[in-house]
C-alpha cells in the first residue's frame, strides 16, 4: 500500500470555551472552534476573511482544554482532517473537523508561559 499524508497545522484564536463531554466507556473529548484570518484575493472588496474550524481533542488533551484553554486564547495545533454527516429532517448534513494530536497554548488572560499537550499516539 502507498503511503498518504493527512495532517493539518492551524494557528489562530479560540472562538468558544471547549465543550467537554465523556463517551459511554468514560473517554474524555473536547470540542471548540478555531477562527484563523486570511486576506482576500486582489482586487477583491473583501480586506481579510474569517475561517472557522471545528477541533475534536482526545483523552489528555481534552483534559489541557478543559483546564487551560478559553475564548480567545492563541493557540498552535497540528491534527488530521476527517469528514462525516449526520441526517436532521430527512437531510443529509456533511461535517469537517480537525483531530487534533498537539496542542501548543501561546497566550491566555491568566498565563503568560506557554503551555502545550500532546497525544501519545
Amino acid at each position: 500500500m502507498s503511503r498518504s499524508v493527512n495532517r493539518v497545522t492551524l494557528l489562530g484564536n479560540v472562538g468558544r470555551d471547549p465543550d467537554i463531554q465523556q463517551t459511554r466507556n468514560g473517554t474524555k473529548v473536547a470540542h471548540f472552534s478555531l477562527a484563523t484570518n486570511r486576506r482576500a484575493p486582489a482586487g477583491s472588496d473583501e480586506e481579510e476573511r474569517t475561517d472557522w474550524h471545528r477541533l475534536t481533542l482526545w483523552n489528555r488533551q481534552a483534559q489541557f482544554a478543559e483546564d487551560y484553554i478559553r475564548t480567545g486564547d492563541r493557540i498552535y495545533v497540528e491534527g488530521r482532517l476527517e469528514y462525516d454527516s449526520y441526517e436532521r429532517d430527512g437531510v443529509t448534513i456533511p461535517t469537517a473537523e480537525i483531530h487534533v494530536n498537539r496542542v501548543v497554548l501561546l497566550s491566555s488572560k491568566g498565563s503568560a508561559e506557554d503551555e502545550s499537550a500532546e497525544d501519545a499516539a
